[in-house]
């Protein structure tokens, strides 16, 4: 083993946090990102509290799946959302994945509640 003085040694710890910290660059929390793929927990994050709620959420789950919608539109209107109220997440989901998807040139078609 090779013997390093202090500031190396703090240099070393540091880049290791760093590198810890931004291994989740692009998903929630530095989770694997296939959480989001997962829309049982999405509703459980956003707290829905309505079946339509419940099945809007799925199918933009599913069209996220399928590759109709981005992922990055579904990640970032995940966190948008979360940073609101909790009864009006869903709410705050629904109007970001739309406005994303429209920002983006997409024309898709999401159910409604």
């Amino acid at each position: 083993m090779r013997k390093t003085g202090r500031r190396a040694f703090f240099a070393q710890a540091l880049s290791l946090i760093v590198v810890g910290a931004l291994g989740g660059v692009g998903t929630a929390y530095g989770g694997s990102g296939s959480e989001f793929l997962d829309s049982d927990w999405i509703k459980a994050e956003l707290r829905v509290a309505t079946q339509e709620q419940a099945a809007y959420v799925d199918d933009v789950v599913d069209k996220a799946k399928n590759g109709i919608l981005p992922v990055k539109i579904l990640i970032t209107a995940y966190r948008y959302a979360m940073r609101h109220k909790v009864g009006r997440r869903p709410y705050y989901f629904k109007i970001c994945v739309e406005q994303l998807a429209k920002k983006a040139g997409l024309k898709i078609t999401f159910l409604s509640f």
